[in-house]
């Protein structure tokens, strides 16, 4: 019983072991040129969902305990206009609509479960376009309709709004334009300091994401807000799979330097619902 007992122990401590030296901080921060004295604050959002690898980023936030925001497109989950559209494509074949339909409904589904985790949820407008170059009219339209869609979903006051690519924001002095009809659909927008890059399929290899986080971090010598994606703004229902599959990896080494604030540690003007 006792030779039990100290295998018992002796197997704990090599799996406590093995843990604690999992990620060795020191070593991250060395590569990094980090402060070593310092944790950065720094908030995750996430765009272009919902997707259903969006679950998978749901399950690490919550093993973690980390708070996010997730801006979404707004057309992935009016389920009626989609099923108006695959209706008009495919006409008497009531078959060819049913996944759509369900794979919309199972979208909002999960857009819901992130609401009820607690996440800030924000609106990445109705389709994933440049506002600055579309015709005023199909913008303030796309506004409204991203608002009336998601107004089940948004839970802050006022609602959020990130632009896509950022256009409209950056760019907002040439094109004023693209805020004021956010702020007429009562809005707020919010941008972002770092980005992860993971769009970009050149960074969908190794630890390069991270590894553009941590450098922006450790450059600046502060946090923000980080930019990365759950979904992909042309696929309905594919998440960004490199990301909602690897984003469990790459938070241990993210402590190592940083710490995890909710949205309202940089952003103010807003109150969130629950």
């Amino acid at each position: 019983m006792k030779f039990k007992l100290v295998l018992a122990l002796i197997a704990g401590l090599f799996t406590w072991t093995g843990m604690a030296q999992a990620v060795d901080c020191a070593a991250v921060r060395a590569r990094f040129q980090c402060d070593a004295a310092t944790h950065y604050p720094l908030h995750l959002s996430f765009d272009d969902g919902p997707a259903l690898q969006t679950t998978e980023v749901l399950q690490v936030l919550k093993q973690e305990k980390i708070p996010a925001t997730f801006f979404v497109i707004a057309n992935k989950v009016d389920c009626p206009a989609l099923e108006k559209q695959c209706k008009a494509e495919h006409g008497s074949k009531i078959q060819a609509c049913l996944q759509p339909k369900q794979e919309c409904e199972q979208r909002r589904q999960i857009l819901l479960q992130a609401k009820r985790a607690g996440h800030v949820i924000g609106s990445h407008s109705y389709e994933h376009l440049r506002y600055s170059e579309v015709e005023q009219g199909l913008m303030r339209e796309h506004f409204r309709l991203a608002r009336q869609v998601l107004d089940p979903y948004l839970n802050t006051t006022p609602p959020l709004f990130r632009l896509s690519y950022g256009d409209g924001w950056f760019n907002r002095q040439q094109h004023p334009q693209v805020l004021a009809a956010l702020k007429a659909n009562g809005f707020q927008h919010i941008a972002w300091q770092l980005s992860a890059f993971d769009w970009d399929e050149n960074n969908q290899q190794g630890d390069k994401i991270l590894t553009n986080v941590l450098e922006q971090v450790c450059k600046r010598r502060q946090g923000g807000v980080v930019l990365f994606h759950d979904g992909v703004h042309d696929q309905l229902h594919t998440g960004r799979l490199f990301t909602t599959t690897h984003l469990k990896d790459w938070i241990p080494s993210l402590r190592c330097v940083v710490d995890f604030k909710p949205l309202s540690f940089f952003e103010t003007g807003y109150t969130q619902r629950r």
